[in-house]
């Protein structure tokens, strides 16, 4: 199974697998089923209107997702613990 880490907007962490996107959020991994990952993968501008041809392909929202390696997104993902943990 390959997996491929992301970082989202400096702070979220996001994994793909076979296909499936997930996020990890309040301490665990959930299925990203309001697309983040997707969108930002895409360019999707959500200020746009459905017709729009500015709404896909956006270069600023696509810069807010870098792929990651698992060894970073295991530390992301340990130091969101920690601060949780903290509250």
């Amino acid at each position: 199974m390959k997996t491929v880490y992301y970082l989202i907007r400096k702070s979220i962490v996001g994994k793909e697998e076979n296909g499936t996107f997930w996020l990890f959020q309040n301490g665990a991994w959930v299925i990203d089923r309001k697309m983040v990952i997707m969108d930002c993968l895409f360019g999707y501008d959500p200020s746009e209107g459905p017709d729009s041809p500015y709404a896909m392909g956006n270069t600023d929202i696509m810069e807010e997702i870098e792929k990651i390696s698992e060894e970073d997104a295991v530390h992301a993902v340990s130091e969101q613990k920690k601060r949780r943990k903290r509250k």
